[in-house]
């Protein structure tokens, strides 16, 4: 149905004032004009020539129209969305990745038929900026929400302890993004980032504590760790798998084992992981095809160490997660304030003695630094991530990623941390002297808008440079991106 008027604004209102709109008016009717065909269309100028995504444009002229339908708005080749016009000024709104700069107008007549279409000869200059955003959030009246399967507008999850990318995708294969969810409470999620949609693919039947979940080097098996409530026998699955040629929908045991919160599973087929007692790492003993087996030390199951022998932490839910060329390991475990790096041996199949990343395992709190000078609590998840000054200007030791981690608990925020061990706040805890908070659900720049609370699972997707986030108190998805 065609729109006879415009409802405009208090923003829109203010570029109208000569229509009689005033600031204090918070929406306003005005007849629909068209452009004059009879009459020449003339573009003047734009404001403000540089600005980053939701810059407001103003682009100057005469014979517009007043219908935002038959103007058109590209910067960078990105059309702008197009908010309103009072005939001798467009008023529009700049979107992400406006790169090239190139302002092009195009007006049409009341038929649709194209009156005028120009390009200024000055560029606005684009400038990208990092923000937070959230992907989809459906919380009742009191801010809280459950598990819901469904599109973006219905979606929730209230919890998203891990986060990982289907590690199969390919760029331009026309197939979809699927974005997976773990939680304690209820299974596996699939976020399909192309259909904008959310759906479970098991319950929570058979496992008793499900904290994370990795792929193997084919991407074809997704391996679940169980917190079996088991620390030293192996009576009982430490670890489930579930197959890509069934859709992930089914879950088997594939080992029995002490309880399990991560593993990690190397090109090789070598696979380690962690568990309660002393903090300890081990690698996983060859099944010889059996699917499941008990990996005790006569299956071949090795210990590589304890972070008992290295530090002062003794009991705790043992993290890991590989470097995307798996040159190391980085370890940590959730209840201290610490990560630990162990190297790979890809030859003699073993996780050498760890060394300390950053942080302390005796104290936690939030202080950024460098190595054991930084303060951190209650590390929860983390991911690699590309960090374009490293391709650029190569490393000596050739690294190219930094690790990005959730602080969840009193830290509500993520963290960077360099190959050197420089540990920075990457995003959250912003405006702190407001309100007294550090936490809470505020999208915007990361270190002076946005807010996090309890933040848990977290991924990279190298395809579109953009971080995920499940933020657990908010029961949302949020992201982090440079637009």
């Amino acid at each position: 149905m065609k729109r006879q008027h415009l409802i405009l604004g208090g923003a829109l209102c203010a570029l109208l004032m000569a229509a009689g709109c005033t600031d204090n008016t918070t929406t306003s009717e005005i007849a629909m004009s068209y452009a004059d065909p009879g009459k020449p269309v003339k573009f003047t100028d734009f404001t403000p020539k540089s600005g980053a995504a939701a810059t407001r444009i103003y682009i100057t002229g005469d014979n517009f129209g007043t219908d935002p339908d038959k103007i058109h708005v590209t910067v960078g080749g990105v059309p702008a969305a197009v908010i309103g016009s009072d005939g001798q000024r467009i008023y529009a709104i700049v979107q992400k990745r406006s790169y090239n700069g190139d302002v092009t107008v195009k007006v049409q007549d009341q038929k649709g038929d194209t009156l005028q279409s120009f390009t200024f000869d000055s560029l606005f200059q684009y400038q990208p900026r990092t923000v937070v955003g959230t992907l989809f959030r459906n919380v009742d009246e009191k801010g809280n929400a459950g598990f819901q399967e469904g599109d973006y507008s219905k979606a929730s999850l209230a919890s998203s302890d891990c986060l990982l990318f289907d590690p199969k995708y390919k760029e331009g294969s026309g197939e979809d993004r699927l974005l997976f969810s773990s939680n304690y409470y209820d299974g596996i999620y699939q976020i399909n980032l192309t259909q904008k949609n959310v759906k479970r693919l098991f319950p929570r039947s058979q496992y008793k504590c499900l904290q994370s979940f990795t792929f193997t080097a084919d991407g074809d098996t997704m391996l679940l760790p169980d917190d079996n409530g088991h620390g030293s026998d192996y009576t009982a699955p430490n670890m489930y798998y579930a197959l890509r040629s069934e859709g992930f929908r089914k879950v088997r045991p594939y080992s029995y084992a002490q309880c399990t919160y991560a593993v990690v599973s190397m090109k090789n087929g070598d696979k380690f992981y962690g568990s309660w007692e002393q903090a300890t790492i081990y690698r996983m003993g060859n099944n010889k095809g059996l699917i499941p087996f008990v990996d005790d030390p006569a299956a071949g199951q090795t210990k590589m160490f304890s972070l008992s022998q290295v530090t002062s932490i003794w009991n705790g839910h043992t993290r890991m997660i590989k470097h995307p060329d798996e040159k190391y390991v980085y370890i940590w475990v959730v209840q201290n304030g610490c990560i630990f790096r162990a190297d790979y041996d890809a030859e003699k199949h073993l996780l050498k003695t760890p060394v300390l990343v950053c942080g302390s395992p005796d104290q936690s709190g939030f202080k950024e630094g460098v190595g054991g000078n930084a303060r951190v609590s209650n590390p929860w998840s983390g991911c690699f991530v590309l960090n374009p000054d490293y391709v650029k200007h190569p490393r000596p030791d050739g690294d190219k990623y930094d690790f990005i981690f959730s602080g969840c608990s009193s830290n509500d925020c993520i963290w960077r941390v360099t190959p050197d061990g420089v540990c920075k706040l990457k995003a959250g805890r912003s405006n702190p002297n407001s309100d007294g908070k550090t936490y809470g659900y505020v999208d915007g720049d990361p270190l002076t808008e946005a807010r996090f609370e309890q933040p848990k699972g977290i991924t990279y997707d190298e395809t579109d440079d953009m971080i995920y986030v499940g933020d657990y108190g908010s029961h949302a998805i949020r992201y982090i991106t440079t637009e």
